[in-house]
């Protein structure tokens, strides 16, 4: 039996018009990605999406309470600067002999507990930016 060309087409339009209000429902704009899931390897991403949400909140490290400052723009609180252990907060080029960076990676040596503190730990995208953004030169970007 031969199903009319007419017939078979109306059925296929019917199915795809139903489905695609919940097809482009589901799918995020890639402006909602950028903003909301990824953390660039740029120095004001990972401070608006990293330090002020997950370091710099009360009792933390916002300015003055505990060092390293990582309120507001933390960059010259961080960057080429020493800590207690003597390695610097972040180094420049080198993300293994970055101190910020072993505390929230759990790195063997730290001082303390792995960052941030009382939290999940960071994810390894996030990480991952860090790093890259070290790696780069940490550039105040």
């Amino acid at each position: 039996m031969k199903i009319p060309r007419l017939l078979l087409t109306f059925v296929a339009i019917i199915i795809f018009s139903s489905c695609a209000d919940k097809i482009v429902e589901s799918v995020p704009s890639i402006d909602e990605k950028i903003s909301n899931n990824v953390v660039r390897a740029k120095f004001s991403d990972i401070q608006n999406k990293v330090f002020d949400k997950s370091c710099a909140l009360s009792g933390c490290h916002v300015t003055g309470v505990q060092k390293p400052g990582l309120s507001g723009n933390s960059y010259n609180n961080i960057v080429n600067v020493k800590s207690s252990t003597g390695m610097n907060y972040i180094e420049p080029g080198s993300p293994e002999k970055s101190y910020l960076y072993l505390k929230i990676t759990g790195a063997p040596g730290i001082s303390g507990n792995t960052m941030p503190l009382g939290a999940s730990p960071l994810n390894s995208r996030v990480i991952d930016s860090i790093s890259v953004w070290i790696k780069n030169g940490a550039q105040n970007n």
